[in-house]
């Protein structure tokens, strides 16, 4: 007798939040192939109907003939001629040699290698996994998925998987990254920032933060600490705490960080001048020069992390740090992230030759190099004017939404203190000294609500009375909504 599908075993499949996301058709192939590893159902047995899948799984008769088709054609399943399909293949079947027993755990108490220098849990942004199932999710780090280009995207994936391209992108390249993407980076994305560099000036990461790490073991041995805005990044400072590297935390005002207090002594300096991470200030030209300069009579680098610049529609953005360096003092980092998708993970830094020779042998110890077939993407979304098309689009809708949320702040939070920001994709709100902003992001969960507490951008863990909100997650007519709800609870919260 044929086996049936046990519609109670596949459900937890259609409840998973990630299943739900693919196509029907998809959906029945992962259904019937899981079966079959499972071992339901083995080679030259029968599987569910057609109508028996599709009632079985909610879809429609014809997506669970197009996905059994499919399965046809790549030899998982076989058609027999008006009875049905039945299994076509056998899976590889794994077996280990000698009796189970010689693997079995050891009695003896595990030896556990815990490493010091990693960074609290609760020092670290923690958005809910399902912080998509949110109706408010004033995070940041994340995009509106409804803008992001899926067509264009898709047509530079279709071009780089071209048999033309194959041997370009399926073969190991660790020295050398996509001509065409370091080509386009030069021409568009870093002429736009005002900087001039080399072919050999360039090296392609895994994100920003591949590029914070190359940098953090490229300077690790030397003694000096590492200036550090405060509030900061803190993955960056995490990241740099690691690799053991010492921290001096640099107090962080209205324009960003104050060059007088920087340390006598450092090795690196850590900017986020053009839009200051999180308070969104801008550093003035005055102090960028000032910043050069510390760092030229300290013998140090500066790492310029130019994670978020013109965005904004209204906001024309300053020419980069690196535009003014002259001596290869600024180690600039950059990303697509925030235009196309954090998980992308498309970054690059540009430095002196030296340093970048260097980078190139300490990423080809990590990662050997980024996936070529993702950088063969970017190279041709770029190339093609994809980039500039959608850079617009998001400069005009973030604005809007932008300007929606000062107006929105400053009616519906007016118990903030909302800083002198000018630009950036959220606000750095400020309560009196007495208000627990973490206490209060967990408290507005069970409203829809999602804020980021503040406290963990600073050096040790306080104030606790600042918080973040995003809005590039957030459509634009729910904003103030969202905003009223984090109001009244304030009014509450702050009694």
């Amino acid at each position: 007798m044929m086996p049936r599908v046990n519609y109670s075993v596949i459900k937890p499949e259609l409840e998973n939040s990630n299943i739900q996301k693919v196509g029907k058709k998809d959906l029945v192939r992962r259904a019937i192939c899981s079966r079959i590893v499972e071992g339901i159902y083995r080679k030259g047995e029968k599987v569910p109907s057609c109508r028996e899948i599709a009632e079985q799984l909610q879809v429609s008769k014809n997506s669970a003939y197009e996905a059994y088709s499919g399965l046809v054609g790549m030899g998982i399943l076989e058609s027999q001629n008006r009875s049905g399909f039945t299994v076509g293949m056998d899976v590889p079947d794994l077996k280990i040699e000698g009796p189970l027993e010689e693997y079995a755990e050891p009695s003896s108490p595990e030896k556990l290698i815990i490493g010091s220098n990693l960074p609290d849990i609760n020092m670290r942004a923690n958005q809910p996994k399902n912080w998509t199932e949110f109706e408010y999710p004033f995070v940041y780090n994340q995009i509106d998925t409804e803008l992001f280009p899926i067509e264009a995207w898709r047509e530079c994936s279709r071009l780089a998987l071209g048999r033309n391209a194959l041997p370009i992108w399926t073969s190991e390249a660790v020295d050398v990254d996509c001509p065409d993407l370091i080509f386009q980076l030069r021409q568009r994305l870093l002429h736009y920032r005002g900087i001039n560099a080399a072919e050999d000036e360039i090296l392609i990461t895994v994100g920003a933060q591949h590029a914070l790490c190359i940098i953090s073991t490229l300077f690790a041995e030397d003694n000096r600490p590492i200036a550090f805005e405060n509030p900061g990044y803190q993955e960056a400072r995490h990241l740099f705490h690691l690799y053991k590297n010492k921290i001096e935390p640099v107090s962080v005002d209205a324009q960003g960080l104050d060059p007088d207090k920087l340390p006598k002594e450092f090795k690196l300096a850590y900017l986020t001048p053009g839009c200051q991470f999180p308070s969104m200030v801008i550093m003035p030209d005055s102090r960028r020069k000032m910043v050069l300069q510390k760092a030229e009579t300290a013998n140090a680098f500066i790492i310029e992390d130019d994670y978020e610049v013109g965005l904004l529609g209204h906001v024309k953005p300053n020419p980069s740090l690196k535009s003014r360096d002259r001596n290869g003092t600024v180690i600039y980092i950059g990303s697509l992230s925030k235009t196309l998708s954090p998980s992308i993970r498309m970054g690059f830094i540009v430095a002196h030759r030296d340093i970048i020779d260097s980078a190139k042998i300490i990423r080809s110890l990590t990662v050997r190099h980024p996936p070529s077939i993702v950088q063969e993407t970017t190279a041709m979304f770029l190339a093609h004017g994809y980039h500039d098309v959608h850079l617009k689009k998001l400069r005009e809708i973030y604005s809007q939404r932008w300007h929606v949320m000062r107006e929105g702040i400053e009616k519906y939070l007016p118990m903030f203190s909302r800083g002198q920001a000018t630009g950036g994709t959220s606000f750095w709100l400020t309560g009196p000294k007495d208000f627990d902003a973490d206490a209060f992001a967990k408290y507005l969960q069970s409203r829809g609500v999602l804020i980021e507490p503040g406290h963990i951008f600073y050096h040790n863990g306080t104030p606790k009375n600042s918080f973040r909100i995003g809005f590039p997650s957030v459509a634009t007519d729910k904003i103030n909504t969202g905003l009223q709800i984090i109001g009244k609870e304030a009014e509450t919260f702050l009694r």
